[in-house]
């Protein structure tokens, strides 16, 4: 099977620490760009058998700043190929001011079935520290509306916010939970470069929380979700049994996509591609009728070592079997000498009835220090 990623790069504005590519657009720059990516996909739709394609994802940016017309101009056209009603998993991103039940009735009758709403926090001082602008009365109206519509739907938040303590990061999970979302991901902030937080964090304003801080918040979330029935299969994804992301998972498992749009990233299952950063530069090109993507500069050790670090993020695990498959005898032999030493600290797991290595759960907020370990040079 395979999946489809579409980068809608539109943002109301540029929150203090998101590092996405994103820009702003009138309603004529976005027609341009939705034309852009139908364009881009009728010259590259061959990459992949479209009749394998059973997950699509639309991120950002902000999609759900989209008018109707241009989601459905879009989705018409994926229709014609791939047929929309087949499909096991349709996402569409969205901020909390852009859920309300119409928005919803019309996104469902587009064949979408999923949203993916970015809460972030119930805590206005922390919203306003990271420059989000909606409100938590908007998240709140949005996760009542969702839960109501009876639609599928992931919900964000984030952790080790600036000045977040322990007891409020267990709040922010506890009002969450109440709702039953059927997913939501929990991501450590991080400070990058090139950000408005990250100067913020480099002139004193804030400060970043600590280790222990972060492990401790950590073991909330693992607490919390475990109590309430959800299944924590990736370090930052939880979802309630059977409602794990189908379209993300197959980020983690090899499965081959398409990425349409600028910055967006394909994998046809052996080279991997990129569109680069820039609107007009993406518009123009693909108008020219040039598939403006890059291709990595990959050899076998980059591939298996991007497996590894996908793999080993997850509760799934690492598979032998399938790495032994796809990467061969030398590489895997490489691999397990440095893997034994650290199965034999506890850092990893294997389990010789499936042969499969997992990084045990209490490990996972410091899994980079583990992967340092198991790059092959």
């Amino acid at each position: 099977m395979a999946g489809l990623y579409i980068h809608i790069p539109f943002c109301r504005h540029k929150c203090a620490y998101c590092d996405f590519f994103s820009s702003a657009g009138d309603i004529q720059y976005m027609e341009a760009y939705v034309n852009a990516i139908i364009k881009e996909w009728k010259i590259r739709s061959n990459e992949l058998e479209s009749d394998t394609i059973n997950t699509i994802y639309i991120g950002g940016g902000t999609p759900s700043l989209l008018p109707k017309y241009l989601i459905e101009r879009l989705l018409s056209e994926l229709d014609n190929s791939i047929g929309l009603s087949s499909l096991n998993e349709f996402t569409l991103e969205a901020n909390p001011e852009d859920i309300c039940p119409e928005n919803i009735k019309d996104w469902s009758g587009m064949g979408i079935n999923r949203i993916s709403v970015g809460v972030q926090s119930f805590n206005p001082v922390a919203l306003k520290t990271i420059d989000r602008r909606h409100s938590p009365e908007a998240s709140r109206f949005a996760l009542k509306t969702l839960s109501s519509c009876n639609i599928n739907y992931s919900a964000d938040l984030i952790y080790g916010l600036p000045n977040q303590t322990l007891a409020e990061w267990e709040q922010e999970l506890v009002e969450l939970l109440s709702y039953n979302p059927p997913h939501l991901s929990a991501y450590l902030l991080s400070y990058e470069q090139g950000t408005r937080l990250y100067a913020m964090l480099e002139k004193g304003f804030v400060t970043e929380a600590s280790e222990t801080t972060a492990a401790n918040m950590f073991d909330i979330l693992c607490n919390k979700v475990d109590k309430a029935g959800y299944n924590h299969y990736e370090i930052s994804n939880i979802a309630l049994p059977g409602m794990e992301a189908k379209h993300n998972s197959s980020y983690w498992d090899y499965t081959p996509y398409i990425g349409l749009g600028t910055t967006a990233h394909s994998f046809d299952g052996k080279l991997r591609r990129f569109n680069p950063a820039g609107t007009k530069k993406y518009i123009n090109a693909i108008n020219n009728g040039i598939a403006c993507y890059h291709i990595d500069d990959e050899n076998a050790a980059n591939r298996f070592n991007d497996y590894i670090i996908t793999s080993l993020r997850t509760a799934k695990g690492f598979d032998l079997k399938l790495a032994h498959y796809v990467f061969g005898n030398d590489l895997i032999s490489k691999f397990m000498h440095n893997a034994t030493v650290l199965i034999k600290s506890g850092e990893l797991s294997l389990s010789r009835q499936t042969s499969v290595l997992r990084i045990p759960r209490n490990k996972w907020l410091t899994s980079d220090a583990i992967f340092r370990e198991l790059i092959i040079e």
